[in-house]
């Protein structure tokens, strides 16, 4: 083996463990973020279904407990932990016409790439809130 392959080797290695941390990171970064996607288009689904409980004519009208209800269903079936949303409904006892309002608010977190940062001074926080609204006219 001669001293210009040990060197290259050498070099080869520092290269290496310089750039493994970036593409860790990268890594970490699509995965919680694509993570916080799935978890917003769930959250989504979740406020149109309560919603379109909600604004069907009917008597009597599904009341505010019952949307509630529906869209604590719908995370639990899908595998979301229901009782970290909160859900906000208002209008339900309203006229044909008048606005329905449903909101899902739902924290979720950066596990991972919360660790390379404080939440206090860093850009990625540790718990983000992820929030779905839909308004809607009552039939």
């Amino acid at each position: 083996m001669s001293l210009k392959n040990h060197g290259e080797r050498g070099v080869a290695a520092v290269e290496f463990a310089l750039a493994l941390p970036i593409f860790m990171v990268t890594i970490f970064a699509v995965v919680e973020f694509g993570s916080a996607f799935h978890k917003q288009q769930i959250i989504t689904s979740a406020v149109h279904e309560a919603a379109r409980l909600g604004v069907l004519a009917g008597d009597p009208r599904p009341t505010a407990s019952e949307i509630r209800l529906r869209a604590y269903d719908y995370l639990d079936q899908v595998g979301l932990d229901s009782a970290e949303a909160i859900v906000i409904v208002s209008g339900a006892s309203g006229n044909s016409g008048d606005p329905l309002r449903v909101q899902i608010d739902y924290p979720t977190d950066f596990t991972m790439l919360s660790r390379f940062t404080s939440a206090e001074d860093g850009p990625i926080p540790g718990k983000v809130l992820l929030k779905a609204r839909v308004v809607a006219a009552l039939e």
